[in-house]
């Protein structure tokens, strides 16, 4: 009997690793690909986050003609739009008090770029007109007026004609377009674009002039440090 289990056991071991093997063979390409799933969902999760340009560069297959030609990009993102993009972010968060984070500085000022250049107006007017409108607080609404987003962009007469909803005006992609589009309807003028009238209206005006002095300002003292 002591024969026997000698001789079993070298068996019994030999079973056990063959086993482990193929369970490690069986996992092992099932933990690979999980780890890639992963990796890859990390990958579009940051592209999304921090390069937000691309995923609006093509409008979705079921939009409108009407909404494709608002939204749609003029030109490409290339090297001389990056520094106007990073000077843009700069202005943002000095008008902002720097309440804002790096990226979403970034975020907004390569949107507004590409907005300005598809419908040729000043960026920088366009941040002075935010600034006025929200502060730069892509959630605010405004319940009464119906006003949406970063350009208080209304709803009835700017979203539902081009089948958007109240929650697409909350998106910044959309609504700083809306806001370009709007701006450049009303002839680049803030007192038609605030829809007001009278002293209010005036006020306004005067609000929205004094920051875009403030960003000419903060541009022509940067060009000066350059040079």
């Amino acid at each position: 009997m002591k024969r026997i289990d000698l001789k079993r056991t070298p068996f019994v071991l030999k079973v056990g690793v063959s086993g482990k093997f193929k369970q490690w063979a069986i996992f092992h390409p099932l933990v690979e690909a999980a780890k890639l799933v992963f990796i890859t969902a990390l990958m579009v999760f940051l592209l999304l986050e921090y390069f937000p340009l691309f995923a609006q560069s093509s409008p979705r297959l079921d939009s409108p003609a009407k909404k494709r030609s608002l939204f749609s990009l003029s030109q490409p993102f290339d090297e001389s739009g990056v520094q106007e993009v990073l000077d843009l972010a700069g202005m943002i968060r000095l008008v902002t008090d720097d309440r804002l984070s790096e990226g979403k500085a970034l975020r907004y000022a390569g949107l507004i770029w590409h907005a300005s250049q598809k419908y040729t107006v000043n960026p920088l007017e366009i941040i002075a007109l935010i600034m006025a409108e929200s502060t730069f607080k892509e959630s605010g609404v405004n319940a009464t007026t119906g006003d949406y987003g970063l350009g208080q962009i209304n709803w009835k007469h700017w979203g539902q004609p081009y089948g958007l909803t109240q929650e697409d005006l909350l998106d910044p992609a959309i609504n700083i377009y809306l806001t370009c589009h709007v701006y450049k309807f009303f002839g680049q003028d803030f007192g038609k674009y605030n829809r007001g009238n009278g002293i209010k209206s005036q006020a306004y005006v005067v609000n929205v002039k004094s920051i875009l002095s403030t960003l000419r300002a903060f541009a022509e003292s940067t060009r000066n440090n350059i040079s």
